[in-house]
């Protein structure tokens, strides 16, 4: 199953899209993901296309648990965890902008928070993929975390969560708001054409429509099917 995932990740890459990679905690989400990114750099390596560094944004809880992981499985991509006071981070950053690709770290892992507070130091560059892991962070759009991760640049955007919709549909909404902007519609429209029908009338049509639009960019696996 892990090796499906990679796969899925793989194929929405190739084709332009996100996706949300939902399995069950402990199914080994960051292993995949690591395993899509060590098959980028291969890519690069053979030629097949150019490298530009990732960036990963995480709560600050999990930093350095994808560093250990990163370390463990793909030793051979550098990794730089931002970390310490403004005036460090903005250092790290400043450092890392300047250099190219090929010489850096080629992977940045910081948390929402960080994220927010050094938000200018990322905007006029662009990374190759952004993941956003507990994705659920930015179930509210109009937070300033929500607003952070969709402000950067990225040539594909994936979210981990194992619960991608907790309470209300507009979570749904906001995560896909950053993976693929504009796909589910403004959430006005959302609002009227999903979430009102579905979660007022039950209405099964509607809910049909959702799955059908949504279906092929949400994969989730549980521990008990797997």
């Amino acid at each position: 199953y892990q090796k499906s995932g990679f796969l899925w990740l793989k194929t929405l890459r190739e084709n332009g899209f996100g996706g949300i990679l939902a399995d069950d905690m402990g199914l080994g989400k960051t292993l995949q993901v690591i395993s899509l990114l060590l098959s980028e750099q291969e890519s690069a390596k053979a030629g097949e296309r150019e490298w530009h560094r990732s960036l990963i944004v995480c709560p600050a809880s999990l930093v350095y648990n994808w560093g250990q992981e990163f370390a463990r499985f793909s030793p051979e991509i550098r990794v730089l965890l931002i970390a310490g006071t403004a005036k460090e981070r903005q250092e790290q950053l400043e450092e890392q902008m300047r250099m190219e690709a090929s010489e850096g770290a080629q992977v940045i892992i910081t948390s929402y928070d960080l994220l927010k507070r050094d938000r200018a130091a990322y905007l006029g560059r662009t990374f190759e993929y952004e993941i956003i892991d507990e994705a659920q962070v930015i179930k509210n759009a109009k937070t300033q975390g929500a607003k952070a991760v969709k402000e950067i640049s990225a040539n594909a955007r994936f979210a981990l969560t194992g619960t991608p919709v907790e309470n209300r549909l507009s979570e749904l909404w906001s995560i896909f708001d950053f993976l693929m902007p504009g796909f589910l519609y403004s959430y006005r429209k959302f609002r009227e054409r999903y979430e009102l029908p579905i979660v007022k009338n039950q209405d099964p049509e509607a809910l049909t429509a959702l799955r059908r639009m949504t279906g092929p960019f949400v994969l989730r696996r549980l521990k008990k099917d797997v």
